[in-house]
């Protein structure tokens, strides 16, 4: 560290001259006053030298304490001499500026050596390149004065806030410059990202056409009072708002919709949200229009604001009603056409109650009024020619009726009990001892009754199998 003389360095020499002076006046003493003069001088030479060294390890103590301070502090911190080379220099410059492992390295060496020293070693360093000479400027005005100086540092993008002044003596003149730098790289990307992201909202507010955008403060000076801090545009064209920057002219609310958007706007101070949708009157369009205004409160410090957007949902809520019509409408053709469901149900039910009784009785009537006079026939002594007809006669009216018989079930067949229980196992598969075993009777008495079966089957003496035929009656 290069410093001027210290104050106890000139006591010394005042001393030393003093001393002289008083050696010449000596030489007319005797030699016993001369002698005790030249002890007292050295003992209190002594006493100077102990006093000069405990103010020399305090100054030394306090330029250690000054070396710390400034090495403790994250700012870069600076001395230069007036030809702009360092006198002083803390551990943040070393570190992220001139790349320096130690801070008394820097002293005696100027800026341009470390961005020398940087390139050598194959380092891209163009901090301050482009930058004006800010110690000159200084030393030129005289004065403090604030500069931004930027670059790459070892490939990384630094930016510093400089402040430097002019460095003087104790009589005022100027001896060199002293500096202080801030690491502003961050805070520089915030507002570049700030004014980038303000650009992007003026854009979108400006180029907003189917809502509009906003953003009020709360004034606390009157309840519920609302200051306009910005709104799109498109306002004026979506709810025809003419005067933005006063919110109690924005809407003209529809009479029906005033007490449920009051009721609303309350609790939304309350909740600090606002989701609601009502009519206004459209000035431009002289019409009634639905408008849906959502909007959330945000607190910030002291203040409050309210960010949101409205937009015309009229199309939708005419669609909607259109639609609710028209599902009430579908709502009373479905109870219509249920009606005539029903009612067509009570329709085809007695259209097959009344089919199934006709088929019962024509089945009834030719089992009862054809069949047993078909069989006196038979047993009535007809010739071959004769009974040839008979049998063609009753080939037929068991073709006519042996449809309507597979449909019936063995009650309108005439089975008896015992016959239902045989023709219901021989459907299911059982044989004629297995039935016999679970009926109680004989196996001859089991084949008697598939006989009378198949006789009020009308398959007597035909080739079909019984459980078969059975298969089909349902």
């Amino acid at each position: 560290m290069n410093l001027s003389a210290s104050p106890d360095r000139r006591c010394r020499i005042g001393e030393i001259v003093q001393i002289g002076e008083d050696m010449a006046t000596e030489k007319k003493m005797s030699r016993d006053e001369l002698v005790a003069r030249i002890q007292k001088l050295e003992a209190k030479n002594r006493e100077l030298a102990r006093v000069l060294s405990r103010r020399n390890e305090d100054y030394d103590a306090l330029c250690k304490m000054t070396q710390l301070v400034a090495d403790n502090a994250p700012d870069m911190i600076w001395a230069k001499d007036m030809d702009n080379c360092f006198l002083f220099a803390n551990r943040a410059l070393c570190d992220r500026l001139l790349m320096c492992k130690s801070t008394e390295a820097v002293v005696g060496k100027n800026d341009v050596y470390f961005a020398d020293l940087e390139r050598a070693n194959g380092q891209h360093h163009t901090f301050g390149e482009v930058c004006v000479n800010s110690d000159e400027i200084v030393k030129k005005k005289k004065k403090a004065m604030r500069f931004v100086e930027d670059g790459q540092v070892r490939g990384q993008y630094l930016v510093l806030d400089v402040h430097k002044a002019p460095l003087l003596d104790e009589s005022g003149r100027m001896v060199g410059t002293v500096g202080c730098g801030r690491d502003i790289t961050h805070e520089r990307q915030i507002r570049k990202d700030l004014k980038k992201s303000r650009a992007s909202q003026k854009l979108l507010m400006e180029t907003a056409s189917d809502f509009a955008v906003f953003r009020l403060m709360v004034n606390t000076s009157r309840p519920r009072g609302l200051k306009v801090v910005f709104v799109s545009p498109s306002a004026k064209d979506i709810a025809g708002i003419t005067r933005p920057m006063q919110t109690e002219r924005w809407f003209q609310i529809h009479a029906d919709d005033r007490k449920a958007t009051r009721y609303a706007y309350v609790r939304g101070f309350r909740e600090f949200k606002f989701n609601h949708r009502f009519r206004i009157f459209h000035p431009v369009l002289a019409s009634w229009r639905w408008m849906h205004v959502i909007a959330t409160g945000v607190r910030q410090a002291r203040e409050c604001y309210i960010n949101g957007i409205f937009f015309d949902i009229t199309e939708q809520m005419e669609s909607n009603a259109a639609l609710a019509a028209k599902g009430r409408e579908l709502e009373t053709r479905t109870d219509n056409l249920s009606e005539v469901n029903t009612a067509l149900k009570v329709l085809l039910k007695k259209r097959d109650e009344d089919r199934k009784a006709l088929e019962e009785k024509v089945l009834y009537n030719v089992k009862s009024l054809i069949r047993p006079y078909l069989n006196k026939m038979k047993r009535s002594g007809l010739d071959a020619k004769q009974k040839a007809y008979l049998e063609i006669m009753e080939s037929n009216l068991n073709e006519i009726v042996s449809p309507l018989s597979r449909k019936l079930s063995y009650d309108y067949l005439g089975f008896t009990p015992t016959e239902i229980k045989v023709a219901t196992m021989v459907k299911q598969g059982k044989k004629a001892r297995e039935i016999a075993r679970l009926l109680g009777i004989s196996t001859r008495t089991v084949e008697g009754y598939r006989y009378a079966i198949r006789d009020r089957l009308g398959i007597k003496g035909k080739k079909v199998n019984l459980r078969t035929y059975l298969l089909t009656i349902r």
